[in-house]
């Protein structure tokens, strides 16, 4: 197992320097941004991608869960896997990209975690936070996919509205990444 305190860096820095990557992004291209946030909800590439991603990630874990007596059911776990994406895709078409959006959230928030659980630094509570948010949101993107397209349509009203959370975004990833960049010296 990797020691919890690394862990804990290299999660402050992966998180900083996804908002950094985000605040430059909503700075840069605030217009384009909107355009993005509009027509993901109904965009089908994203959400087979997304439903991909979050089907093969569970058949993982159940692949390397102790299932006790329905461990004869692992040998089947790929063609499972397959039917479940089929029968995801076919099935959950409208809106699909928010709620495998959300799936991935939650299953995100797990290993965040599970590596910061023992980290012995107060940092760790930034960690925890935010993989109790992107619970919260993955959570409501599964059962309530058209909460994304309200939200995005709120915070997102205008350029402006997006240059203003890019800068937030900005400033939150400077302090996580100069956080990680600590714990990692």
């Amino acid at each position: 197992m990797l020691d919890p305190n690394l862990f804990l860096g290299r999660a402050l820095a992966g998180l900083g320097a996804l908002g950094l990557a985000a605040g430059v992004l909503a700075l840069a291209f605030p217009d384009a941004l909107r355009a993005g946030l509009k027509a993901f909800p109904r965009s089908k590439a994203p959400g087979w991608i997304l439903a991909a991603i979050g089907t093969v990630w569970v058949a993982w874990v159940i692949s390397h869960a102790a299932l006790g007596r329905f461990d004869v059911v692992k040998p089947f776990i790929p063609i499972l896997a397959v039917v479940a994406y089929a029968a995801i895709v076919f099935f959950l078409d409208e809106l699909l990209a928010p709620r495998m959006l959300g799936g991935v959230l939650l299953l995100v928030a797990n290993p965040l975690l599970n590596g910061v659980r023992w980290a012995d630094s107060a940092w760790r509570y930034a960690v925890i936070l935010i993989a109790y948010a992107w619970i919260v949101a993955g959570c409501a993107l599964m059962l309530h996919p058209w909460t994304f397209r309200q939200l995005s349509e709120k915070f997102a009203a205008s350029a402006r509205a997006v240059r203003r959370i890019g800068w937030g975004k900005l400033l939150g990833g400077a302090i996580l990444l100069a956080a990680g960049l600590g714990h990692l010296r």
